[in-house]
């Protein structure tokens, strides 16, 4: 097996999970990968940065691991609003059950600020681990 395109795959769960994110719309919402500089000023980017492998004890089988790093951004003065967008996001992911992963799991309590952009959008950033079999 080949390593997953986890940005495609997890994006994939985001835009079906009802949160109004779109990664077809024009602009889309919703960015597997990088994000381009004409992103709108609300947008959620899910990008893979980093992993590493290993086997499931005892049964021969390699896993997976694939670090992925979730930023949600808004637009100026909308602090509250890009935070509870950033919390749904980690809701819909932590624990979630994604077709073909063993696991998905977001680290630490919940999504942190970053503080604003260049343009004073607010942003806020998670990151989680999912694991699949190769």
């Amino acid at each position: 097996m080949t390593p997953r395109d986890v940005e495609l795959e997890l994006a994939a769960h985001l835009e079906a999970a009802g949160l109004g994110l779109s990664t077809t719309t024009n602009p889309p919402t919703l960015y597997p990968g990088p994000f381009p500089t004409s992103a709108p000023p609300r947008f959620v980017c899910v990008r893979h940065t980093g992993g590493e492998g290993g086997l499931y004890l005892g049964t021969g089988r390699g896993v997976l691991s694939a670090d992925v790093q979730v930023v949600v951004r808004g637009p100026r003065a909308s602090y509250t609003a890009t935070r509870e967008l950033a919390v749904r996001c980690w809701t819909a992911l932590h624990l979630a059950r994604v077709p073909g992963y063993v696991d998905v799991r977001c680290e630490g309590a919940g999504p942190y600020y970053m503080g604003p952009d260049g343009e004073g959008g607010p942003r806020f950033v998670f990151n989680l681990a999912a694991r699949y079999s190769a």
